[in-house]
């Protein structure tokens, strides 16, 4: 989400203060949902993503896990 975020801000030549004060956010705040460490509500995903032009679909889905990375219990060569 982070790199999307930053990409899409820095490709519309946006500051984080920027977009945080059309998205009706403090600065603050907004670098937190840049950074990762603070998951925005459905409302303030949608006012960042009118404010980048994307969809929050772009900005906000789930990322697939890494390569080779396995849920609990998928080990290979485990049978239930």
């Amino acid at each position: 989400m982070r790199i999307r975020l930053c990409k899409a801000r820095l490709a519309l030549g946006l500051t984080q203060s920027e977009v945080a004060r059309r998205a009706g956010l403090t600065r603050a705040s907004y670098t937190n949902i840049e950074r990762g460490h603070k998951n925005p509500s459905v409302v303030t995903a949608l006012h960042i993503a009118q404010v980048l032009n994307r969809s929050v679909e772009e900005l906000f889905a789930d990322e697939p896990p890494p390569a080779g990375l396995q849920k609990v219990g998928e080990r290979r060569g485990y049978s239930s």
